[in-house]
């Protein structure tokens, strides 16, 4: 039996990556690694607790500390670093798997995989078309000097990996190693007439307005799962829609189980695991055409400019008004997400850790 792999891995408790994150600790389970979750951005939730505890091979430390990309962080970001170094004298891993940037700077002692989820400066290039103002200068030399001492750089796609060289430039090594779910539904063919997409209204980025726009042209009801409140307070109420809140997985995965289209209108979307999840629940794929997106779901999905109102309105009204378009394109949406599983994404991980901590082995001998 090989000897067992303890990591360091830090995860976000406010977004996507702690999705991510309990799916490839619960997918590390079926190898010998054991887990120093290290956690910030907000304190755990009910939900997420159990989630942790579901999981064996997890030793949690828990923080609320601000993220590098939250107001005014970087006290937080300071004490965060210096409490990951204490976690890491303490433990003594064999690697550290960043999935944040402020923490990197010290000499760690193992080998550093940061994985590339999203930035600001990428977000702004995208959504903008424009480099990100001078108020996060500190932010992105935060995210340079992280990227820059790292062994490693892993991006969940090809086309986010080439949009942060583009920022950043190119890196010492860096890898593609594609997000996976393991979701079983257990009735996927009884669908109802509605659409779903997922997102808060004022999020420039998931372009969810756009939906919400055209739901009045639209011969089916639109469901999404986010709210239709702003910063600001203002309330967004338009026709056609129903906002149903933030769920929780299973409520979530209950929608998508009736929903027979599943829209995506981002603008920026590094991979997109609410796509995935959709399309595991056998709905039809309506996607923005943004690289990550037909990178990764290929003639499985129909997409559409998401800048273009009418593009829009016309490709999901095609699907809901052609039965067997629809149920085809669900029955290929399904099959591709079969490529994008949680023991995939685990083993890739796997090999390559070995080959950095294989590496640090003969470089610690031959000094």
């Amino acid at each position: 039996m090989e000897d067992c792999i303890k990591i360091v891995m830090t995860a976000d408790t406010v977004g996507g990556v702690w999705t991510y994150a309990m799916d490839l600790c619960g997918a590390l389970q079926n190898f010998n690694t054991e887990i120093h979750l290290v956690t910030m951005g907000a304190l755990l939730s009910k939900d997420q607790y159990r989630q942790v505890q579901e999981l064996r091979n997890i030793h949690l430390y828990e923080s609320n500390y601000k993220l590098e990309w939250m107001q005014d962080p970087w006290h937080d970001v300071e004490k965060a670093r210096e409490w990951v170094d204490y976690i890491c004298q303490k433990v003594t891993p064999d690697l550290i798997h960043f999935n944040n940037f402020g923490q990197i700077g010290n000499d760690w002692n193992c080998p550093v995989v940061t994985v590339y989820h999203s930035c600001v400066q990428t977000w702004f290039r995208a959504v903008k078309g424009t480099d990100t103002p001078a108020e996060w200068e500190q932010y992105n030399r935060t995210l340079q000097r992280a990227l820059n001492n790292s062994d490693v750089i892993v991006a969940p796609s090809k086309a986010m990996l080439k949009a942060a060289q583009e920022v950043f430039g190119n890196f010492k090594i860096a890898q593609v190693i594609y997000n996976g779910r393991d979701l079983i539904y257990t009735d996927i063919t009884a669908k109802e007439p509605y659409i779903l997409s997922a997102g808060r209204i004022w999020d420039e980025g998931k372009n969810i307005k756009l939906l919400s726009d055209i739901a009045c042209d639209l011969s089916w009801p639109v469901y999404i799962a986010g709210k239709n409140e702003s910063p600001d307070g203002s309330v967004y109420e338009p026709e056609n829609v129903k906002f149903v809140g933030l769920l929780s997985h299973e409520e979530m995965e209950a929608c998508m189980t009736k929903a027979s289209i599943f829209v995506m209108p981002a603008k920026y979307e590094p991979f997109g695991l609410a796509v995935l999840e959709a399309a595991k629940a056998g709905c039809a794929l309506a996607l923005s055409n943004i690289p990550t997106l037909t990178e990764i779901w290929g003639d499985a999905a129909f997409y559409f400019d998401p800048n273009d109102e009418e593009d829009a309105k016309r490709v999901i009204q095609m699907l809901a008004d052609n039965d067997d378009v629809r149920r085809e394109m669900a029955y290929k949406a399904t099959e591709r997400a079969k490529k994008y599983t949680a023991n995939k994404m685990a083993l890739e991980y796997m090999e390559l850790y070995h080959q950095l901590i294989q590496q640090k082995l003969i470089q610690t001998n031959q000094q």
